[in-house]
Formats: structure tokens, sequence, C-alpha cells
């Protein structure tokens, strides 16, 4: 079942599939500061990515904009590994989680292209999937917008084996691009793995970042849903 959510301390997932943004590296322009670096190519680069679970949500919610038209709302991830490998494991999450820089801090947000590219998927009611194609909103800070991405495994329809491809795009340059590969696990992978992905189970696998650690924007928990934190994006599929 796809998921669309928003993530506190900047996520916002999507049906299955969701989204976020925002920042933390350069340091903020200020008037008399030196704004040259404003004028480099923008880049983005992929800082997380694994299997999470899910710990708990509000439920699950009609949306017309994700593919099978429902939604879990306000969601509370964790991630389990640090792997592009995904087991085919009724609900595992994939995730990652994005840098995009330089961006000037006004406007204090940017429109982004959210790609997704995933093997053959026959819905309930007929209608094959490839994938989804929507714009997000980044939110920017300190000239810059950090971001997560992914898709739940939530049904067995849902349980397809081949490359989940995420990408990124602002305007008409790929920023982003992540490929997961989902298999099926055998009897033992799925008897270590799944314990692990039930909501009232501590993760004992320390999360280690795709790059190196991202300072205090590298927590191993991240919590999506209502929170004092600034919101970033929000995402439709």
């Amino acid at each position: 079942m796809k998921q669309l959510v928003v993530i506190a301390l900047l996520l916002a997932l999507c049906a299955c599939e969701r989204n976020s943004s925002g920042p933390q590296d350069s340091a903020r322009a200020t008037p008399g500061n030196d704004l040259s670096y404003l004028d480099k190519p923008l880049q983005g680069k992929v800082t997380q990515r694994g299997l999470y679970k899910l710990v708990r949500s509000k439920g699950v919610i009609d949306d017309p904009n994700t593919g099978t038209g429902k939604a879990v709302s306000n969601p509370v991830v964790q991630q389990v590994k640090s792997t592009e490998r995904i087991p085919l494991i009724k609900s595992g999450q994939m995730y990652l989680q994005y840098r995009i820089w330089p961006l000037p801090d006004q406007p204090r947000s940017v429109q982004l292209r959210r790609v997704l590219k995933h093997p053959e998927m026959t819905l309930p009611d007929g209608s094959v999937s490839t994938g989804s194609d929507y714009m997000i909103k980044g939110r920017i800070s300190s000239n810059q917008a950090i971001g997560y991405t992914g898709y739940g495994l939530d049904e067995d329809y849902e349980l397809i084996e081949g490359d989940w491809v995420f990408e990124i795009w602002y305007q008409d340059k790929k920023l982003i691009e992540q490929t997961f590969t989902t298999y099926w696990p055998d009897k033992e992978e799925i008897a270590a793995v799944e314990p692990y992905l039930l909501p009232s189970k501590k993760v004992g696998i320390e999360r280690q970042s795709a790059d190196q650690p991202f300072d205090r924007m590298d927590w191993p928990r991240i919590t999506v849903g209502e929170t004092k934190s600034p919101q970033p994006t929000g995402s439709s599929n």
C-alpha cells in the first residue's frame, strides 16, 4: 500500500513512496558575505540508504495522489540496516536520504521532481504500475536541501523482484539517483530480519551512512508526522 507522509526533521513519504527536504552544511549567507559559491553548479548526493521499518502511524487514509488511492498517515520509521539490497518481506521499507546544494536561502523552498521506476506491479483493479513521477517542494536552509524518499512494501502485490530506481530532478537536471534491488530471501534470512520489522522490536543493527556521517542531521531514527520542528516537503504519487 502506498503511503504519503511528511517527515519531521525534513522528510516526506509518498504512499508506499515517501519524500521530504531540509539542510545543514554551508554557512548561511549574510549581508557582506562572499556569495560566489552560489554560482557553482548545483549538485546532489545520497547520504543514507537502506532497509527501514515502520514504528507506528495514524492508519490508512484515502489519497487520490497515490497509485493505489491509499496512504498511511503520519508514520514513524527507523532504519534497520544500511544496504542497497532489500529483501521482499512484507512491511519492509526502502529509503534514501539526499542532499542538494548550493541553493539560495530565498525563497525558502524549491520545486523538485521525484521519479520512481520499478518492476511491473499489477494493482488490485487489474491496472499495471511501473513507477511514479510528481513534483515535491524542497525546504531550503543554509543554502541546501536535505530530503528523504522511499517506498514501503505493505501489500502482497508490491512484493516484486528487481530494480527500484529513485531520481530527484531540478528543472532539466537529474541530481540524485539511487537503485535498490529487491530479492526473495530464504527462510533463514526471513527469520533473522522479520522480527526487526515489527513495531515493538528494538533495532539492534547500528545504522551506517551511505557516505560520511552527516553531523547532527545523521540520526539513526527519523520521526515522521506532528512535530514542532520545521516541516519540509509534501509529495504525491
